[in-house]
């Protein structure tokens, strides 16, 4: 088989087929802490913010929790932070996530090898 085939596996998490959980959405929400804010966050995820809070509320929505705790105005500006709930939720999906690139690897050199 041809040797510049690379496989790649991308994993998500639904409730009642609408996505919980992806590697973006977990991307997205350590953009927000590392920055503390959901525009920069947007930014640096390369999305419209009003794509980005959308993918926060569809995932509240999924999981029936807040994720995500903004603040508006004031002397500091305002802001967003994680909450526990999304920190945990975070440490979870990495957790699962681990290593299923090396398995989808060895699975693919297993079925194409020649």
């Amino acid at each position: 088989m041809n040797q510049s085939l690379v496989p790649h596996v991308n994993l998500w998490i639904e409730r009642d087929g609408c996505v919980a959980v992806s590697g973006w959405r977990v991307a997205l929400l350590q953009a927000i802490a590392a920055t503390g804010s959901i525009t920069e966050a947007a930014q640096q995820m390369d999305v419209p913010y009003r794509v980005a809070w959308a993918k926060i509320h569809e995932m509240e929505q999924a999981l029936g929790m807040t994720l995500v705790a903004s603040h508006v105005g004031g002397a500091d500006g305002g802001g967003s932070q994680l909450t526990p709930a999304a920190e945990d939720l975070i440490r979870r999906y990495q957790h699962f996530s681990a290593g299923m690139e090396e398995i989808i690897q060895q699975r693919f050199a297993a079925a194409f090898e020649d």
